[in-house]
């Protein structure tokens, strides 16, 4: 990744608050049926480890995980959570340069594709640490299909234009889950699956509030990094803040967040 692309990747401070609400039933729930005893796993791009630990009690201490992110402050944490897990270690790694002399029966990655600028280069390095006859399964976003019921307030869309455009200029791809298909078929791959795994929240479920308010919780972290680049002001983010909490507390009755889970087998 070039250095634009790396620094806006990074995870600020305070956002891991997002991070450390997923597991693998409620965020990545595609790999249930592809977990078996004795497995070992590659997570790239693993943050703060909820979903890698979910994944090492299912393959078992017979198996082994290993949990890769280049920020060191959420490796530190994940070592820290989870040191309770024999089987699991963590890593400070960059998977452009992770050392190929190991190889996994299956590598994922979790909502990680959306923050490169090099997408097709960051698979073929994952496939190349699969084994022969393993798998890889990459979960991400397509962020241009995110649906809100009803529409949210008109601060909230414009911060929501004016971090996507952030994104489009450090090379990230907004629409990399509908890509991964194409990506996988260049690189050979021929038994692809793509699983749905759209993250829909409905009012007067426990989890609406706390999924609804991802975008604030963007706005209050990495809006910060949108402001001081330039694509919108700072009296935009913190009205997008406050309008979009009152639209929660009141008008919102729905989110549905497009994510697809692509799989396929290393021939």
């Amino acid at each position: 990744m070039n250095q634009t692309s790396q620094t806006r990747a990074e995870m600020p401070q305070g956002a891991n608050k997002v991070l450390d609400r997923r597991t693998v039933e409620n965020a990545y729930s595609s790999l249930l049926n592809l977990l078996k005893e004795g497995m070992s796993v590659l997570d790239v791009g693993c943050g703060s480890g909820t979903i890698t630990a979910g994944v090492a009690e299912r393959v078992g201490v017979s198996g082994r995980v290993v949990g890769i992110d280049f920020s060191e402050h959420l490796i530190a944490q994940a070592q820290k959570n989870h040191e309770h897990l024999s089987n699991l270690s963590f890593e400070v790694a960059d998977i452009n340069t992770y050392p190929a002399e190991q190889k996994f029966d299956l590598v994922i990655a979790a909502r990680t594709l959306q923050w490169v600028n090099n997408p097709e280069k960051v698979v073929a390095q994952m496939l190349n640490l699969v084994k022969p006859g393993g798998m890889i399964s990459i979960l991400d976003y397509n962020h241009t299909k995110i649906e809100w019921t009803p529409q949210p307030p008109q601060s909230m869309l414009d911060f929501y234009e004016a971090f996507l455009n952030w994104r489009k200029d450090a090379g990230y791809d907004n629409g990399i889950a509908d890509n991964l298909a194409a990506i996988y078929q260049d690189l050979g791959l021929k038994s692809i699956t793509i699983v749905d795994q759209h993250e829909v929240s409905k009012r007067g479920e426990e989890r609406f509030t706390g999924d609804a308010r991802i975008w604030n919780v963007v706005a209050e972290t990495r809006g910060n990094q949108v402001v001081r680049d330039g694509f919108c002001t700072d009296e935009l983010r913190l009205k997008a803040i406050q309008e979009y909490d009152a639209w929660i507390a009141s008008d919102a009755q729905a989110m549905k967040l497009y994510l697809l889970a692509v799989e396929a087998v290393k021939p």
